[in-house]
């Protein structure tokens, strides 16, 4: 299929693992910034911690680092989804959540459900939108 180059979209990378499954960590849609599923790999040590708290700490990290790359910030949030493998694990990252969106309330959606890398205890995915 061949690419066509949209001056509108702009495609954000932040890891070479992206690449395997054809995506980007984020893609600018005009106003809209739209971060794929993200999982808390700490890219500095090159791995993901073993607590559901310090991966979601992480993946706010790399949220956070997407949305900074694509001009975007958090407070730009307007939806949300999180997905988490183990639902004794949500009253766990509630906390984490609250300090990141306590004020910004996207609306959202909580799914249980397995991650592509077992080792993953959570994965989060955002929408923003800036106009």
């Amino acid at each position: 299929m061949a690419k066509t180059k949209d001056p509108k979209r702009k495609l954000i990378t932040l890891s070479n693992s992206e690449a395997k499954y054809s995506m980007s960590r984020a893609l600018v849609q005009g106003d809209f910034c739209f971060v794929s599923g993200t999982l808390g790999y700490d890219y500095s040590k090159n791995e993901l911690p073993e607590s559901v708290a310090q991966q979601t700490l992480n993946t706010f990290t790399n949220i956070q680092s997407a949305l900074k790359a694509a001009d975007f910030e958090l407070g730009h949030t307007v939806r949300v989804q999180y997905t988490l493998p183990n639902r004794d694990d949500v009253k766990i990252v509630l906390p984490i959540l609250e300090k990141f969106f306590g004020q910004i309330r996207p609306a959202a959606t909580m799914v249980i459900a397995d991650l592509v890398d077992p080792k993953g205890k959570i994965e989060i995915e955002v929408t923003a939108y800036k106009g």
